[in-house]
Parts: C-alpha cells; structure tokens; sequence
C-alpha cells in the first residue's frame, strides 16, 4: 500500500510504500524479489523513510546521513518534524488495464 503523510503544522510531507508490493508473491528460498517495505524515521533529518527489511543492502542506516534508523510500529500518528497531528492517506494503486496488450 502507498501512504501519503502530511502535516498541516509544519508543511512536511511524503509518500511511502509499505508492506509487500505485491500482494500475490510468496517468500521462499529462491525467491530474491520479494520484498517487505517497513517505515522508519531518521532522526537526524526528521523524516520518514520506508526501506526493503529482506534487501541483502538494507542496513538500518538512513540511506541519507548514515544515521541509525528508529522502526516505527503501525502507522504514525504526529510529524516526524513538529511532532505535531499528522494526517495520513492511503493512496490506491491504478487497476490494471484488461484491454491493454
């Protein structure tokens, strides 16, 4: 699922995929595409940050400063930033076109 965050407070915003992408694929042993996105927040810079858990490249760090990354359980209920009210929307993939070849 992707989920758009946004803070009226401060004017943070973001969009994350979070969970699996796919909601058909199954973790096995040899499958190396599957992937489990999980949210995070980097408190260096105050923002969220989704990440790939089962990535062989995923290491707990923020991709942007280095720091270590803080897992967030759930969805989050105030701003990363301003620690205020944050509102939370769930941004509905597009179906797939049946007519399209």
């Amino acid at each position: 699922m992707l989920y758009r965050f946004k803070c009226t407070f401060c004017g943070y915003q973001s969009k994350h995929l979070l969970g699996t992408p796919d909601m058909d694929q199954t973790l096995t042993d040899v499958n190396t595409e599957f992937a489990e996105y999980r949210l995070f927040v980097c408190k260096k810079e105050s923002k969220l940050v989704h990440e790939d858990v089962l990535s062989s490249s995923f290491t707990g760090r923020c991709p942007s400063d280095g720091s270590k990354l803080v897992e967030i359980d759930g969805i989050p209920k105030v701003c990363p930033a301003c620690n205020q009210p944050i509102t939370v929307d769930i941004i509905k993939p597009l179906a797939a076109d049946s007519t399209a070849e």
